[in-house]
This record gives C-alpha cells, sequence and structure tokens, in this order.
C-alpha cells in the first residue's frame, strides 16, 4: 500500500501539472502573434495541429516504452540492445493480426480526438477558471452515468464529494 506521503506528492503533483497545462493552453490561445507575423488578432496555432503534435507525442513515447519492456523481457542473443525488427513485429502481431481489436479503439480514439479539439476552443472562449471548474463536471456525468446505467453504489462519501463538486460549478458560473 503507498505511503500517505506518496499520495499527498502525487495529488500535489496532479494538481500543479493539470493547472499549468491549462493556463498555459489559455496564454497561448489568447496572446496576439508577434509584430513582424502579420499584424492581426487571432491564435498563434489551430488547435487541431497541437492535438496532432500532442497525439504523435504519446505515440513516440508508447513505442519506446513497448520497446523498452520488449527488450528487458527476453534477454538479449547478442550485444545490440534495442531491436527495431522485433518491435515492428509485436506491433504488427498486436495491430494488423488484430483487426477485430484496433477497430474497437477507433470510436473512443475518435471522441477523443474531438473531445481534445474542443478543449482548445473552450479554452480560447473562457477564462482558465471558468473552463478548470466546469470541466470538471465530466466527473459528475461520468457518477450518474455509472450508477444510471452500470447499476455501481455509490458511499456517502462519495455523493458528497459530488454534491461539493456541483456546488463549486454553480458558484462559479
Amino acid at each position: 500500500m503507498a505511503s500517505p506521503r506518496l499520495k499527498y506528492v502525487s495529488l500535489g503533483v496532479l494538481v500543479f501539472q493539470t493547472t499549468s497545462l491549462v493556463l498555459t493552453m489559455r496564454y497561448s490561445r489568447t496572446t496576439l502573434p508577434a509584430a513582424g507575423s502579420g499584424g492581426g488578432e487571432g491564435p498563434r496555432y489551430l488547435a487541431s495541429s497541437a492535438v496532432v503534435v500532442a497525439e504523435l507525442m504519446k505515440i513516440l513515447a508508447c513505442l519506446l516504452l513497448v520497446l523498452k519492456e520488449h527488450t528487458s523481457a527476453s534477454p538479449p542473443k547478442s550485444s545490440r540492445g534495442y531491436s527495431v525488427r522485433a518491435l515492428s513485429s509485436i506491433l504488427r502481431h498486436e495491430i494488423i493480426h488484430k483487426p477485430a481489436e484496433t477497430l474497437k479503439l477507433a470510436i473512443p480514439s475518435g471522441i477523443y480526438t474531438l473531445q481534445n479539439n474542443l478543449l482548445y476552443v473552450a479554452l480560447s472562449n473562457l477564462d482558465a477558471a471558468t473552463y478548470q471548474v466546469t470541466y470538471q463536471l465530466k466527473i459528475l456525468t461520468t457518477a450518474l452515468f455509472s450508477v444510471s446505467m452500470l447499476g455501481r453504489r455509490l458511499g456517502v462519501y462519495q455523493w458528497l464529494s459530488l454534491l461539493s463538486l456541483m456546488a463549486g460549478v454553480a458558484l462559479v458560473q
């Protein structure tokens, strides 16, 4: 079981990361372009470009982790270390040879991409505090759908937490 100190450090890091991400995205979407870049007002970049770059970075990180995991899992046959050929074989086996499993991820990934694009639109039109609190409504909707559609039961503290979240959203609005 994790120590209480680790829990609080993890919570602090998560709060810092989420807050800095929102503030950085908001700042980058609302600042005016530099004087020599054509003059007019508007965002510096397309939201879809930012989403694509973020997803490419995630893919690269995943590929590196898969490569590392499969290299360390089996003892190396030679002193070469990492094998791109082995990585290619793993990806072909997991993605190409399992098309049904790959297609099951198409709809959620498309919705996730749409959500990320809409986050940039929201940050371009809302102040950071309103955005951040309103964005937390996803917790409330997830809980309500979990109870109504999946038949899950929430404890008293969970319901109280959801009520305080709703109150916070109502106060900010």
